[in-house]
């Protein structure tokens, strides 16, 4: 048995409900007017398959020329291979590799990236097992040349531990780039009898690396000791620097999102998102997503204090050093899986997975203007499996959102749509 699925294990009659079962692919409703005579439904576009029946886990980025890029992972012959494909209009480029090799850790909640930094500077990042064990580590690559061609791959981590390094997050840093991960080095034999002894809470850190332009290493740190073992962190770029939101734990177990901002040559102090209250002895499995325009900062989450799913929203305007208090988005039969785009216009859109009243699950898009005020809940798929096992992606382009997910069994791969009208 895993870390992984240890912890998943132990997590309770909640984490059994959203965790057990894995989401298979959604059929996507297409309409583009309300019957009604109401106000005109999204119009909702799928997009031709490119990455094959057996890719899965797939990541979307932006570049900065706007260009929508999804990368994914596949099984090849070598093992595992990285690729990825960009979106002009509603057509995906031919594939291009990134990577490939043998003993990839490969798990649908810790996906792997391809990241445009600045210009043709793009970033990426797989993970490789640790042989005869549980354990691996996170590499990272550097493409001087929008992707045509990675450099030789790195450690993104330094500890040399047999533990679990992950759940990684590259965004552009100044004039370099940087990330942040899951790290496991203080669940390492020696070091957890050692913090055993001295009654120190142990689990997994929250850790951070600096590079330069060309990819070189100037800085690894730990940002926090004890965060939830497997929820995905985000950074979103705001005036000033990068604001981070993550899961954090605490001794009890209460497990609610918190911000850092980076400033002066270190991160903040944590300030809290949503004041939840969130107390579960396990991972949810169900990160937290940011983005940032300006002064601009919006969160989306998954919670369940008193095992009640919910779906939240904070916005902050002062570029992540506070947030206003948390607003409800879905209270009711909510799995979460957010993704949060924030648009020009000061709203923003939140996805998330939820139960569809004709069973199954919707995947689903919710407006939130400047103020607050919520639009209605736009399903833009739907699929007949009861519980999700999957975190869909969003990205804004140009005309509308783009949005992809992975299904299983007989509609497995990855699927694409494009969203506009919201």
């Amino acid at each position: 048995m895993s870390s992984l699925t240890r912890k998943i294990a132990r997590s309770g009659p909640l984490l059994a409900a959203v965790l057990v079962a894995a989401c298979d692919s959604a059929d996507v409703e297409s309409r583009p007017g309300g019957a009604d005579g109401g106000a005109a439904e999204p119009l909702v576009t799928r997009l031709a398959d490119v990455a094959g029946s057996d890719a899965a886990q797939p990541h979307l980025a932006r570049s900065s020329d706007g260009t929508v890029i999804m990368n994914w992972q596949r099984p090849s012959d070598a093992g595992y291979v990285l690729e990825f494909a960009r979106l002009t209009g509603r057509q995906w480029s031919e594939p291009e590799r990134v990577a490939e090799g043998e003993n990839w850790f490969i798990n649908w909640a810790d996906f792997p990236s391809v990241v445009p930094i600045a210009g043709d500077i793009w970033m990426a990042h797989w993970l490789e097992g640790i042989p005869d064990s549980f354990a691996y580590n996170a590499m990272i690559s550097v493409s001087m040349d929008a992707g045509r061609s990675w450099r030789t791959p790195i450690l993104l981590n330094d500890d040399g531990t047999e533990t679990e390094h992950g759940f990684v997050t590259l965004f552009p840093w100044d004039a370099g780039m940087g990330a942040v991960w899951l790290d496991g080095r203080r669940l390492d034999e020696w070091t957890f009898e050692k913090e055993l002894a001295a009654e120190i809470p142990l689990g997994v850190s929250l850790y951070f690396a600096r590079l330069d332009a060309s990819g070189g290493m100037l800085e690894r740190g730990e940002i926090d000791e004890l965060v939830c073992d497997c929820c995905q962190p985000d950074v979103a770029l705001a005036s000033g620097g990068p604001v981070l939101v993550y899961r954090d734990r605490t001794p009890e177990e209460v497990r609610d999102i918190v911000a850092r901002r980076y400033r002066d040559g270190a991160w903040s102090q944590a300030v809290a998102v949503g004041d939840d209250n969130f107390e579960i002895d396990g991972c949810p499995v169900n990160g937290p997503t940011v983005a940032a325009r300006g002064d601009a900062v919006v969160a989306a989450w998954f919670t369940a204090p008193g095992n009640q799913p919910a779906v939240r929203f904070a916005r902050s305007d002062d570029a992540g050093a506070s947030f206003a208090p948390a607003i409800d988005l879905d209270a009711v039969g909510s799995f979460g899986q957010t993704d949060v785009v924030l648009l020009d216009d000061s709203a923003a859109i939140v996805s998330w997975w939820r139960r569809h009243p004709e069973g199954g699950l919707a995947l689903v898009l919710q407006r939130v203007e400047a103020d607050g005020t919520l639009g209605p809940k736009r399903t833009v798929a739907h699929s007949d499996v009861s519980q999700p096992l999957d975190v869909p992606q969003m990205v804004q382009a140009d005309d509308g959102l783009v949005l992809v997910w992975t299904g299983i069994d007989a509609q497995a791969g990855i699927h694409a749509i494009h969203v506009s009208g919201l």
